[in-house]
């Protein structure tokens, strides 16, 4: 076990908020000397600030997240959350979205994973979780795992690097029988590059790529196609497909009960690896509605929630509720549907959309300050976020100039979509009519479509009509690289999540030589001049704001962090 995994368990065990006001680099790892050595700091972007009237700031100064009061641990006791949407299946290697990973993060593990204990940094840094430690080979094209010894499965089956071999082959090789064309649709970005893995003894898996992939280990830990390691034995029993509905990991927490579109329960697994966590139970309650969490908060009949309404969250706070904040890689936005006969063949009919929305006035009077407003597509806890990049800002007679130009001086009428609910999502039908309202004053009239969010992801990942201009989602992620999931042109549907149908040569190739690039902050400027081209040069997608991840809790709750990122450990919190 390394220093960084010794201070991570430490953390685990009780948390104390560190109060020094330290900014540190978002690339940190703990995987050795080779891995450190280009892992190395780079300047930490201005901090984002959360204001809610009647209130100090939720972010401590020199943090990134915000954390309850510490103290002696309490063991026992259910720890309930008023979840703002339904979780997809419990499948961690074919699902994806945060809501699912708040619940599977709490059942699996990865070979490591980002600290979540951690607010004094851009973004959490990594440490070694069921590898205890790799290598990265010189050409940067191998790398060596030492696996922790005596790690059980919730089935009583061993971990170890057979195990581990079995769930790349069921993500990657199409030639194993276990193989599951949903794994490796949902973590392409992670297996794609994968060439070969061997098994070099029971605690030791040697893993070589295609390509040098410099955020790879960053990229394992998303939520978008989750690489944790889940039973053999139990896949096997199942099936691929049957899977989910009783799944087995290694993490701190095993499935007691999934009753969909209502509740999730967890039990403390007794056997678990590493210290034991603090709540016997945890229960993910589904409530779509935010004044629904809101009531049912104030109720007491769950102990913390999140996404409220912002116009509510400065009461909960004179109540004695608890607020947390973090500057999460969180981007509210659309991508313009590129194939759309009026959207998609002007820039300047995009350009006009883009500086028709007041996003300052909204961010301030329908959000409240609980997000500060969006003009880049490079998220918030990235090395590469710029807050000084502010294409297109707010000029409605500039808008207008520019559809009068395009051969639209009275306007169109176009169609915005969006879900009802669902992870990140905010409050996106109120947030969708403001916008419809701005968009009305320069002479565009948006119809808007609105779906329930699984079937929304599912039907937006297909990719849009024509007469649909735009179509919203709420993403982002600790790496830069996210940006190449979402612009790449070999990522338009079917084949990606590219659902706006962007493509451009010259990003392709700017993407190519990031994902190879090892140095954080030549990395970070290839990424900024891709941003620059895809929305300065091609404005396909419109960033509107990004959220400042608020999570309500009762006073009762303690040990609990906010980190910035998108989902939260919850074996350290317990009920006071």
């Amino acid at each position: 076990m390394n220093d960084s995994d010794h201070e991570f368990l430490s953390k685990l065990r009780t948390i104390r908020v560190n109060r020094r006001a330290l900014l540190k680099a978002a690339a940190a790892t703990a995987g050795g000397a080779a891995i450190a050595a280009h892992a190395s700091s780079v300047a930490a972007p201005p901090r984002l600030q959360a204001a809610v009237p009647g209130s100090s700031n939720l972010i401590p100064a020199g943090k990134y997240g915000s954390a309850t009061a510490g103290g002696a641990p309490k063991k026992g006791g259910t720890l309930i959350y008023g979840m703002e949407g339904p979780s997809d299946i419990l499948d961690p290697q074919a699902t994806g979205c945060w809501l699912t990973y708040r619940v599977t993060y709490q059942i699996f593990e990865g070979l490591f994973t980002e600290d979540l204990t951690k607010i004094d940094q851009v973004a959490p840094p990594l440490v070694g979780r069921l590898a205890e430690s790799w290598q990265l080979s010189d050409d940067k094209l191998t790398r060596t795992f030492k696996l922790r010894q005596g790690v059980k499965f919730q089935d009583g089956t061993d971990f170890n690097a057979k195990a581990a071999f079995w769930n790349l082959q069921r993500m990657w090789d199409k030639k194993a029988s276990q193989y599951y064309d949903r794994a490796n649709s949902y973590c392409s970005y992670v297996v794609d590059v994968i060439k070969d893995a061997q098994v070099v003894d029971d605690s030791t898996l040697k893993v070589t790529f295609t390509t040098p992939f410099a955020e790879w280990e960053r990229m394992a830990v998303q939520s978008f196609g989750e690489p944790l390691m889940i039973s053999p034995a139990q896949a096997e029993k199942l099936g691929n497909q049957n899977f989910a509905q009783h799944p087995i990991g290694t993490g701190p927490y095993k499935v007691a009960e999934n009753v969909p579109n209502d509740h999730i329960t967890l039990e403390r697994f007794d056997q678990y690896w590493g210290p034991a966590p603090n709540a016997d139970r945890l229960v993910f309650r589904q409530l779509d509605d935010p004044s629904t969490r809101v009531a049912t908060l104030r109720k007491g009949e769950v102990d913390f929630i999140l996404a409220p309404p912002p116009d509510s969250v400065a009461d909960l706070q004179k109540e004695g509720f608890v607020i947390l904040a973090s500057n999460a890689p969180h981007i509210w936005y659309f991508a313009f549907n590129l194939k759309d006969p009026i959207v998609g063949k002007d820039k300047r009919i995009r350009q006009a959309m883009i500086m028709g929305l007041d996003r300052e006035r909204m961010c301030r009077e329908l959000l409240k300050n609980t997000a500060t407003p969006a003009y880049s597509m490079l998220s918030p806890a990235t090395a590469g976020y710029d807050p000084g990049y502010k294409p297109y800002p707010y000029n409605p007679e500039a808008a207008k100039k520019l559809l009068a130009e395009a051969g639209y001086p009275q306007g169109f009428e176009t169609t915005l979509e969006t879900s009802t609910a669902g992870s990140g999502q905010m409050i996106p039908v109120s947030m969708i009519e403001w916008i419809q309202r701005d968009l009305k004053k320069i002479g565009i009239n948006a119809k808007i479509k609105t779906y329930e969010w699984v079937s929304y992801i599912g039907m937006l990942f297909k990719g849009r009509p024509a007469g649909t201009g735009a179509s919203q989602l709420s993403w982002g992620m600790t790496s830069n690289y996210w940006n190449d999931i979402v612009f790449r042109s070999t990522r338009q549907p079917p084949h990606g999540v590219n659902y706006g149908f962007y493509a451009n040569p010259q990003v392709d190739k700017l993407l190519d030589q990031a994902r190879s690039e090892f140095n954080p902050t030549a990395r970070a400027n290839l990424y900024r001049q891709v941003d620059k081209i895809a929305m300065g040069q091609d404005a396909a997608f419109w960033p509107i704001c990004n959220d400042l991840n608020i999570v309500v809790l009762s006073k009762k709750v303690r040990g609990f962090v906010n980190p910035p990122e998108e989902w939260f450990q919850l074996s350290t919190p317990w009920i006071a």
